[in-house]
């Protein structure tokens, strides 16, 4: 048995047993069994099992609520890629809005600390009624510092709005956007990287790096999802991207063994393009529920250049990449009838990507196949 099994069975025989001790918190508990033929998105793929145990509690008091939430992620071939990552959590409900903060954390192992951040967000929540329309305004501010990596620190500010209209025909039409700004703390860093070399070998060396300064993007989306039969929903989206820095020649130069902010963490506001999404849900049985989806995405990042087969940097062209995604999922919901208030939940998840890029770096396709289970209380 693996310690990510061994960690989840004995967190569940506790957290049964002293249901009834805490009554006033609510506890959460899953595992995910996953084979990824390439988590880490490479043009060079590493096949792996990956296990993870998640777990999360909250107590609601009369003025705020808290919560913790933490998940240990296990690679089988690759141990060293092992992290916790790990979110405290405080906010106030309000009968149409919400105030709150949270504080998220990574924490990796042996050569791959680098990829170990920490972020705080402080957020603001409100939903109205105007006329016919439901409306949602949602700021946000945040802090991301990389324990290693303080070229990538930086500080973000968001203000999203959205429109909500339904119609009797079982029509609902969205829209909304957001106007993001994120500003890079520490624009440029020098020092030292170990990286393993083809012997598997740790080697040491010195590096210089450069970073844009500071970007700003605003993102609009419509989507339209409509009821079929009382069970089936079919939902359309298209979502625009654009930057409006001209960045003449503060192009990003990072080093490869670390990789670049938007892979390493997919981060949306370092590339503009549009993204056109189609998902089809079936609910059966009242409780269990099918969705199959298909994305495709047009990213053209213009503070990047592009890495030819030997890994040469070059900036006369900006990275330019076209996204195919299809994911199908399914999901039940068990209620469970040994202890009040005990809900099991069983899912699978089948996702396929594959991403063309004229950057060699991000050229790459990934297979994955997941069964995940969970309790909550």
């Amino acid at each position: 048995m693996t310690n990510t099994k061994k960690v989840f069975w004995i967190l569940t025989i506790i957290f049964i047993s002293s249901s009834s001790v805490f009554a006033q918190l609510n506890f959460s508990l899953s595992t995910q069994q996953e084979y990824n033929d390439n988590p880490f998105h490479s043009p060079v793929p590493t096949k792996t099992f990956i296990s993870s145990a998640d777990f999360g509690v909250e107590n609601n008091f009369n003025e705020l609520s808290i919560g913790y939430y933490g998940s240990y992620l296990n690679f089988d071939v690759i141990p060293e890629r092992n992290f916790y990552w790990h979110q405290f959590a405080v906010w106030k409900d309000f009968d149409d809005a919400a105030l709150g903060f949270y504080a998220e954390q990574r924490i990796g192992k042996d050569i791959y600390t680098y990829y170990n951040y920490k972020n705080y967000t402080f957020y603001y929540q409100n939903h109205f009624e105007l006329g016919p329309f439901s409306i949602s305004l949602l700021p946000n501010a945040n802090v991301t510092t990389y324990d290693e990596i303080n070229i990538l620190d930086n500080f973000k500010a968001s203000v999203g709005l959205t429109l909500n209209k339904g119609f009797d025909t079982g029509t609902t039409f969205i829209v909304g956007g957001s106007l993001n700004h994120k500003i890079y703390l520490n624009p440029t860093q020098s020092g030292t990287y170990t990286y393993l070399d083809e012997n598997n070998l740790p080697v040491e060396a010195a590096y210089k790096d450069r970073n844009i300064s500071s970007i700003t993007q605003l993102v609009s989306f419509g989507r339209i999802a409509q009821s079929i039969t009382s069970s089936t929903g079919l939902a359309v989206q298209y979502t625009n991207r654009s930057i409006f820095n001209k960045f003449g020649s503060y192009i990003k130069d990072l080093n490869i063994y670390y990789g670049d902010e938007s892979e390493m963490f997919d981060d949306p506001v370092n590339y503009q393009g549009n993204n056109l999404g189609v998902e089809l849900t079936q609910i059966l049985f009242d409780d269990l529920e099918i969705k199959a989806g298909y994305y495709l995405n047009s990213k053209f990042y213009p503070s990047q250049g592009v890495y030819d087969q030997l890994y040469n940097y070059d900036t006369g062209a900006m990275r330019n990449d076209t996204q195919n995604i299809f994911n199908f999922s399914v999901k039940k919901n068990i209620p469970l009838r040994m202890a009040n208030d005990l809900n099991l939940s069983l899912g699978i998840n089948y996702q396929a990507i594959k991403n063309n890029s004229n950057s060699y770096l991000f050229n790459y396709t990934s297979n994955s196949i997941n069964f995940n289970i969970g309790l909550s209380f």
